[in-house]
């Protein structure tokens, strides 16, 4: 999600008020315990882990939740929590007037899933050490307005610097968001007991590929080049211009404008290490003609969406759920830590390596990114939340003759997406009344189910028109007839059976 922000510097040069005088800061946490009572223990802790592709609807509950003006979002790399007074919108547990939403995205999918079944604690950020040591050098602050002059209220985003470790302590999860649902995830003890799963959202995927095999598919398929383009900027005509419909470099990118991948040749990519785009037919133009992958590591929702409904291969942890059995894996190679790691390995004059595993969508962006600039042409995986620009290194194709819109998921013609799952404790660790998560829960699915909100969450379309997430009609109540449009990010479909039990691996069906 694209945020708009004003640093606190920018904003004291130009006589703004950097933030409200009652916004809460972490020096204002108080709890002597987790679920405590009593004036000592005024916050009710709601503590989330996994996908990060829902992290933008988590952000967007969390400012509804919220008194307006009174958060504060404090992050050191995937690991963040809002803290503010609450607000009408929710029902706290008793004696409580603050809220802190934690959310530990390290890891991906994976940590909403076991962790949360099996009650193992993860280092969640701690308020009492973030306002220890998120202070000075150590704390960047912006102000970040979410939706421009739309319904959601700005907040202060303090990101910290040093080690995690300063700044975490280990407590349990007890909600789990992951892209497909836990069985995706391996065998589990009593094959995930504690947990109860449900859909929240659908979660459109795509094929990104570096920019210099993009341009090469267009020339191929007999598509507006760049220069072309630039050609027609300056007065002259381009051929086919109707093919594109575009006459300004931003229409490159558009969905006319979109050379397309097969299933085959996707899979072949995914699934042969060494593979050559001429190999597959795609003349490349480039003197090193290998195919490389950016893929996520096996613990990645979106590594399971890929291999489930894209690839179409053998899921990567063994004895885990797999919609193709039998199959060849998906290619696996160096695993990319961070940006620094991504940056060394993909940019490189000679990569070391023809697969690489990244630890989050980030790094597959950076790895896209490098190869393209360092003259190689390669293929990842990404969700489509993930905003393509025209001057951009990478860029989404369509699969099949088909863009990843919402247009085409509503039709029904694209089937690249998964439908998300919500995870929440059962047994003996209760997500239980007292501590306030039902109420929480009940907000949270509202707005995914909510397309004015999802729209919210999706900040804007994609270069080829509306795409990321869909709300899920199957959710809504009553449910609502039909809209095979894609005006609004609604799926008439899902992956429910029988209209309950989540199985990404059946193909959307309509709903009744």
């Amino acid at each position: 999600m694209k945020f708009k922000t004003l640093s606190a510097a920018i904003a004291a040069a130009c006589g703004v008020i950097a933030a409200p005088a009652y916004a809460l800061t972490a020096d204002q946490y108080t709890n002597t315990s987790e679920f405590g009572t009593g004036t000592g223990n005024n916050t009710m802790n709601i503590r989330i882990s996994g996908a990060t592709a829902q992290d933008p609807g988590l952000l967007a509950t969390a400012v509804r939740v919220c008194s307006p003006g009174t958060m504060h979002r404090y992050a050191i790399s995937n690991n963040f929590v809002y803290f503010c007074t609450g607000g009408p919108s929710i029902t706290q547990r008793p004696g409580t007037t603050k809220v802190a939403i934690y959310k530990y995205s390290v890891g991906g999918s994976g940590a909403g899933v076991a962790p949360v079944n099996n009650a193992t604690p993860l280092p969640f950020l701690d308020l009492t050490k973030v306002a220890a040591n998120c202070t000075g050098a150590n704390a960047t602050t912006t102000i970040v307005d979410p939706d421009g002059a739309g319904p959601l209220s700005s907040y202060t985003n303090v990101e910290c610097a040093g080690a995690t470790s300063l700044y975490t302590t280990n407590a349990l999860s007890y909600i789990g968001i992951s892209d497909v649902e836990p069985s995706f995830f391996g065998p589990a003890a009593g094959n995930y007991d504690s947990l109860q799963s449900e859909a929240l959202a659908s979660v459109i995927f795509g094929a990104p590929v570096t920019r210099n095999i993009y341009e090469a598919l267009q020339r191929q398929q007999g598509l507006a080049t760049l220069a072309q383009q630039t050609t027609a900027n300056a007065g002259g005509t381009i051929s086919p211009a109707a093919a594109c419909g575009a006459t300004n470099l931003a229409g490159l990118v558009g969905e006319a404008c979109m050379p397309s991948l097969s299933q085959a040749q996707l899979t072949s990519m995914y699934t042969q290490s060494g593979q050559s785009w001429g190999a597959l037919g795609i003349d490349s133009g480039l003197a090193d003609d290998t195919i490389y992958v950016a893929r996520r590591a096996d613990t990645s929702g979106t590594q399971k969406s890929y291999e489930a409904v894209v690839a179409k291969t053998i899921n990567g942890t063994s004895g885990a759920k797999s919609c193709f059995e039998d199959t060849d894996p998906f290619v696996s190679g160096t695993f990319l830590l961070n940006n620094a790691a991504a940056d060394a390995a993909c940019n490189a004059a000679s990569p070391a390596d023809i697969a690489f595993n990244a630890s989050g969508s980030g790094q597959v962006v950076r790895c896209l990114e490098g190869l393209n600039a360092s003259g190689h042409g390669g293929i990842g995986v990404l969700s489509t939340e993930y905003k393509q620009t025209a001057a951009g290194q990478l860029r989404f194709t369509k699969i099949g003759g088909v863009a990843p819109t919402h247009a085409q998921v509503a039709s029904g013609a694209y089937q690249y997406y998964t439908d998300a799952a919500l995870n929440t404790r059962l047994g003996t660790s209760p997500t239980a009344s007292a501590l306030g998560y039902p109420a929480f829960l009940t907000l949270l699915k509202n707005n995914f189910a909510n397309p004015a909100t999802v729209a919210i969450i999706n900040a804007g379309d994609q270069t080829f028109g509306p795409s990321g997430l869909m709300a899920l009609d199957a959710l809504a109540t009553p449910l609502p007839a039909a809209d095979f449009s894609g005006a609004t990010p609604r799926n008439p479909w899902s992956r429910l059976v029988s209209g309950t039990t989540l199985n990404n691996c059946q193909s959307g069906k309509a709903n009744f």
